[in-house]
């Protein structure tokens, strides 16, 4: 049986002086370490296979002895506290997307640390790995009570991949290039050249603003929606992506998980900032079924650091009449759908252009006269390369005017919200244009609730 296993953090922790380095790091990592728990580490091994799995026996073996080992998948044995098995017999690995398994090791702080030396799942080795295989992307549509579903009017969401959780810890490592405080918003400190358009690849930090919002599900953690950073302290998300389906009810916010500076859905490196969420505020008006006022903030629960690769961009700070948009190429990231159907691993980019209200309507009236309303607004090409490009919640922006080349200041417009479904597949119909919620005409708003 082959093991294939998606490549995760870099996340560094560290004890005392010294850090703990992973023999595998695609495949298990350390998590940041917490200060106030000096006796123990935490960890996440990816488990996947290509074949279904009827029952999991999951072998860590430590470098020495600890205390114990404890996790929330099964049950744990140990004759020796070095060598530990974690027995879930009931447990089917489904072929396709990994699934995280958190454990953590508890050990006199006095003494030497125990780290894995390897670890093998049903008695095939996970690591260390001799040869690294490349990550395969899978994507399924599925309901879920919580709010993460793919709807067939819907949110442009997607899907789901399980992730391994987070730190829910600060991390130890700074992010690598910390310029000053005083940054402007809506900079880039990478400038990407050429140009790339149409649905196609970005490089890191070229959108430092774009954040990746998650949902944590017992054991799992499901990439959910896109977010933009307004300021230090406030995200600015699609209301369908934090509350439950078809209504106007936040999830729980401590299950929602914020990252800041990702590039790579299959990578957390040290540039990348993890926050979880204090506070969660729905518009007032936001109307869960038809979309309307589709617009949220998250509070993070502590300041986002500002680096090259974390920036806010700009709120809109020209007229807000759309006919002053209509024609103009807007620019959409995320990590959404591919020409294929297949969710991207890497940051994704795409231009297009605002569409009046009209032309909207008329290319699909049965499905865009329920939708449109004055306070959002069409873009695409409907040729299939772009509009399923962006996720929901992400943002769409615009060059300030007056400015261009390395000096471009980018400002916010729209936020992603609707999108026909494709027959049957619950996911967006590249053929149709996107629905933006309009930022610009709920400003007011905005900054009333992040005091500007």
């Amino acid at each position: 049986m082959l093991i294939s296993i998606f490549t995760w953090c870099s996340l560094v922790i560290s004890v005392v002086v010294g850090q703990l380095v992973s023999p595998c790091p695609e495949t298990f990592t350390y998590e940041s370490r917490d200060k106030d728990q000096p006796d123990r580490w935490y960890g996440v091994v990816l488990l996947k296979s290509q074949e279904d799995l009827e029952g999991i026996w999951l072998r860590i073996i430590l470098d020495r002895s600890a205390e114990l080992l404890g996790n929330w998948f099964g049950d744990t044995s140990s004759t020796d506290n070095k060598e530990y098995t974690i027995r879930n017999p009931s447990y089917r690995l489904e072929a396709g997307p990994p699934v995280a398994v958190r454990f953590f090791v508890k050990y006199n702080a006095a003494s030497i640390v125990p780290t894995v030396s390897k670890i093998l799942l049903n008695g095939k080795t996970l690591c260390p790995t001799t040869k690294r295989v490349e990550p395969q992307l899978h994507i399924s549509v599925k309901n879920d009570p919580e709010g993460t579903q793919t709807l067939s009017v819907s949110p442009n969401n997607p899907g789901v991949i399980r992730r391994p959780p987070p730190s829910n810890r600060e991390t130890t490592k700074r992010p690598l290039s910390v310029p000053s405080q005083d940054i402007s918003c809506g900079t880039v400190a990478t400038q990407a050249s050429p140009l790339i358009t149409f649905g196609q690849s970005t490089i890191p930090g070229q959108w430092p603003w774009h954040v990746a919002l998650y949902y944590s599900k017992g054991l799992e953690l499901v990439y959910t929606c896109g977010g933009t950073l307004i300021s230090e302290n406030f995200v600015l998300t699609a209301a369908h992506c934090i509350t439950r389906p078809r209504t106007n009810q936040p999830v729980n916010q401590r299950n929602i998980l914020v990252y800041l500076g990702k590039y790579s859905l299959l990578s957390f490196g040290p540039e990348v900032q993890d926050r979880k969420v204090d506070q969660i505020i729905i518009h007032p008006r936001y109307n869960a079924t038809l979309f309307y006022n589709d617009l949220a903030l998250l509070k993070l629960d502590r300041p986002a650091e500002i680096t090259n690769y974390v920036r806010k961009c700009c709120l809109w700070e020209e007229d807000d009449n759309l006919q002053n948009l209509i024609g103009k190429l807007g620019t959409v990231v995320g990590w959404g759908f591919d020409e294929n159907r297949k969710l991207t691993t890497n940051l994704m980019q795409t231009k297009m252009p605002v569409v009046s209200s009209d032309t909207c309507i008329f290319s699909n009236r049965n499905f865009f006269s329920q939708f449109i309303f004055d306070k959002n607004y069409c873009a695409g090409f409907r040729n299939g390369t772009s509009v399923c490009n962006g996720d929901s919640g992400g943002g769409m922006v615009f060059p300030k005017a007056g400015t261009s080349g390395a000096d471009t200041v980018w400002q916010l417009r729209g936020i992603v919200s609707v999108s026909v479904a494709l027959q049957g597949e619950g996911t967006c119909d590249p053929s149709h244009f996107m629905v933006f919620t309009d930022a610009s005409k709920h400003l007011s708003w905005i900054k009333q609730k992040i005091n500007y």
